[in-house]
């Protein structure tokens, strides 16, 4: 029987067992032991002892298959029975949910260049099954899928520099659950867009409950939040229906601005700046700028775009013509007007 997530498993070397939480990678698992510690565990050395809930489920369905196609099963509908969940420990009573996604980075000091240990936290009384994708066009690519126990995180991947380079796309399944009779919430499908001159701002990274250093989390859900929100005093209602109620004065439609304006002087990309060497620098509005144009072509109502790169030694505006002509030959794109911009802008057509 295949060792995956879910399944109950004894150590074939060593005393005891547990439930596999996460499959680390093709010849390693993460199982949780009854003590509560994850302990990393080479597959070839676990024995299922019970398999994971699909598995179950997949079977006795197929056995009440089998029985309904004789002639006894035929004859009477069976007694529904109840699919144990991991009864040996019952999940705790609540309803509270908190789902985060939180990059971590390894180095503060050099943002630019240091690794991100990307978690998923699950600070919730719910346990959860999830998916997180990678988002390439309208199709989804699973990197991370697993169950996250209550009040766990789990390390999804490390992030090096290259990939915090380029705009971060992912999309976030989750579903809530628990072993016990609990209140059911809407499956989570969460898109997260990140530029990644987010990730290159200190002021970005705070602290917080869930790790010693300082964080960027991004909620994907919260409970709390939601009850705060609902909670709105007779008062604000009353406001909000007196503002409805008054007459509305018409407003000339302003025209959508078909031009966007992009500054990539450093300066106006990032806080701290002056530590950083011109090759970082050159990164930066690299990633700037490349994020910013995806945003404009996907744009309805941009179709011109000017990129404020100044004049200096002329490397940005270089290698930026470097990339548009190798990355995106069917743009076109020329000098932005001296009169506005002098020497140091580009416009590029998007449209």
């Amino acid at each position: 029987m295949n060792v995956k997530v879910g399944c109950k498993v004894r150590f074939l070397n060593e005393v005891g067992g547990g439930q596999v939480i996460k499959m680390i990678d093709k010849k390693t698992a993460l199982v949780k032991t009854s003590d509560g510690f994850e302990v990393p565990a080479l597959i070839k050395e676990l024995v299922v002892v019970e398999p994971a809930a699909d598995e179950v489920l997949v079977r006795d369905y197929s056995e009440k298959n089998e029985k309904q196609n004789t002639p006894e099963g035929k004859q009477r509908f069976e007694e529904p029975t109840n699919l144990d969940v991991d009864d040996d420990i019952s999940d705790i009573e609540g309803e509270d949910i908190t789902l985060e996604l939180a990059f971590v980075p390894e180095n503060h000091s050099n943002l630019q260049n240091c690794n991100f240990d990307l978690y998923l936290i699950n600070d919730s009384t719910y346990r959860v099954f999830y998916v997180l994708s990678n988002v390439i066009d309208d199709y989804h690519a699973p990197f991370s899928t697993g169950i996250l126990q209550p009040d766990t995180k789990v390390l999804i991947k490390k992030l090096t520099p290259g990939d915090i380079s380029k705009l971060i796309m992912y999309n976030l399944q989750a579903i809530y659950y628990k072993n016990i009779p609990f209140k059911p919430y809407q499956p989570e499908f969460y898109d997260i867009e990140l530029d990644p001159i987010k990730l290159y701002k200190r002021g970005n990274f705070l602290e917080n409950d869930y790790f010693d250093k300082d964080a960027y989390i991004i909620s994907i859900a919260s409970t709390k939040r939601e009850l705060i929100l609902k909670h709105l005093t007779d008062k604000a209602i009353s406001e909000a229906i007196k503002q409805k109620e008054k007459p509305k004065v018409k407003r000339k439609k302003e025209p959508v601005l078909e031009l966007e304006e992009v500054d990539l002087h450093i300066h106006e990309l990032v806080d701290d700046w002056k530590d950083l060497t011109p090759g970082e620098i050159l990164k930066i509005q690299l990633a700037r700028f490349e994020t910013a144009l995806e945003g404009g072509i996907k744009s309805k109502s941009t179709k011109r775009m000017v990129f404020i790169h100044g004049v200096g030694n002329g490397k940005l505006k270089y290698e930026i013509t470097k990339l548009l002509n190798s990355k995106y030959p069917k743009l076109r794109y020329q000098d932005a007007s001296f009169k506005e911009y002098g020497f140091g802008a580009t416009m590029v057509f998007v449209k």
